[in-house]
């Protein structure tokens, strides 16, 4: 049987694979935080988001396994049912008290966290603005919402206080992730504070990229000094999968009765939520916080390198490095040549970027060294005469 459907999907994929940016699935076996095996090759892996090389540490897989024992292997419900066990809210206090502020409430993952708080926040009375490159996460939450969306230039605080100045009403709620995945640059955030307080706005930051790999014992940018609620992952720097809304205990209860992620999703397995609670005291740490310096420091020589070979990397300030092509397939091709040499950066294409600036998301981590990234250089390199 064939429908209208079937026909729209087939369309659909016929354009996608026509313009370079058709995506599949493959099996990927990760060795360590930085070498994988796929198709039996063994890769230097700079494509993940483990910042910090925490997923495969011991003392989260004893955590892992400690939490399944004393609390099984599910959570049995969601967590307005019977799906909140008294170590649940003790983790929620210590994550709190870890990022400064007042509460914390967990979620099964930084997507439905972003979205369900977005929509939960702003209605028909609301005008939303939020910076262009933000995560779709945060866009769909927008728009779920009904509230007026308005978009303001990459960073331009100048365009966004133009904005504000045009709008009306007075539920005005400013939306922005800190660290931009695509890009690694950083939100002006104390500007976009600055302009809250001005016009009496709500401030929503999403802390994805930054949250266990800058700051004191990692506790990221967002603070109850920049913003009003903020979002954590632990998929990230953390290791493990979830995200968490750090806010005052006024708004969490709110969320608590309008977010709709959290109330009709299924509470996170104690697995790992035992992993998380491990990877908070292991960030607190000496180890770690030279482990920070020393992913600091190699990012900041790796862009310089990058920029050396020819390449534009943007406005990048973090370990989130893209090494800006431009056409779809070449980029593709760039991708497949790295692998070829043993190396995993991976393509990104519209629509996750602007057109005309396909990339490789170059993402190095704590456990990466020197020698990795010459041997990434080296390939760049080789690549780019040819």
């Amino acid at each position: 049987m064939s429908t209208p459907i079937h026909a729209m999907i087939r369309a659909r994929m016929n354009e996608i694979r026509a313009k370079g940016r058709l995506r599949t699935l493959r099996a990927v076996h990760r060795i360590s935080p930085r070498e994988c095996e796929i198709d039996g090759k063994r890769l230097l892996d700079f494509s993940s988001n483990d910042y910090m090389g925490l997923s495969m540490r011991s003392e989260l897989i004893n955590g892992a396994v400690e939490w399944s024992r004393r609390y099984g292997t599910g959570s049995g419900a969601s967590r307005l049912i019977s799906g909140t066990n008294g170590a649940m809210l003790e983790l929620e206090e210590k994550i709190a008290a870890w990022k400064g502020f007042e509460s914390a409430l967990i979620l099964s993952s930084g997507y439905s966290a972003n979205l369900g708080c977005i929509a939960a926040l702003a209605n028909k009375n609301t005008t939303i603005f939020a910076d262009k490159l933000n995560h779709a996460s945060i866009n769909t939450g927008c728009q779920l919402s009904q509230a007026e969306f308005r978009r303001y230039r990459h960073s331009d605080t100048a365009h966004l206080r133009r904005l504000i100045a045009g709008s009306g009403g007075d539920q005005k709620l400013i939306a922005s992730d800190t660290v931009f995945s695509m890009d690694g640059d950083i939100a002006p955030l104390a500007e976009l504070h600055a302009i809250a307080r001005e016009s009496n706005a709500f401030v929503f930051l999403d802390d994805a990229h930054g949250t266990g790999v800058t700051g004191p014992e990692g506790k990221g940018f967002a603070t109850p000094e920049n913003c009003d609620v903020a979002l954590a992952t632990f998929s990230k720097a953390l290791g493990a999968v979830g995200g968490c809304l750090l806010s005052s205990s006024e708004v969490r209860d709110y969320l608590i009765n309008t977010c709709s992620p959290f109330i009709f999703s299924t509470g996170m397995p104690p697995s790992t939520l035992g992993a998380v609670s491990a990877a908070i005291d292991l960030l607190r740490t000496r180890e770690m916080e030279d482990a920070r310096e020393h992913l600091r420091a190699l990012s900041a020589y790796t862009r310089r390198a990058v920029r050396e070979l020819g390449f534009e990397c943007g406005a990048s300030e973090t370990m989130i490095i893209p090494v800006i092509i431009g056409d779809p397939q070449e980029t593709v091709e760039v991708s497949r040549k790295l692998y070829d040499a043993g190396l995993l950066a991976l393509a990104v294409r519209p629509p996750t970027v602007p057109e005309g600036t396909s990339r490789l998301r170059v993402s190095l981590n704590a456990a990466h060294t020197r020698e990795d990234v010459e041997l990434f250089l080296d390939a760049l390199a080789r690549i780019r005469t040819r």
